[in-house]
């Protein structure tokens, strides 16, 4: 998956949104439309609604391994 400018006058496709869209993610083996147009307010919430459910675990809190390192 890869975030790029967007070239082309594209409307947002993220909700009711009317803005412009000045991003395009990419997904990787997906059909022919395969591309999410979104400006960048709906990005930021996207990101936001994102990290308030996806936490990434710390060092200190991962289980270490039962087996010896030889």
């Amino acid at each position: 998956m890869e975030i790029t400018e967007c070239n082309t006058h594209v409307r947002c496709e993220l909700g009711a949104c009317k803005n412009r869209a000045t991003k395009a993610i990419k997904f990787d083996r997906v059909g022919i439309r395969s591309r999410i147009y979104a400006c960048d307010k709906c990005l930021d919430e996207l990101y936001m609604a994102i990290g308030a459910t996806v936490v990434p675990k710390s060092i200190e809190t991962a289980k270490k391994s039962k087996k010896p390192r030889w």
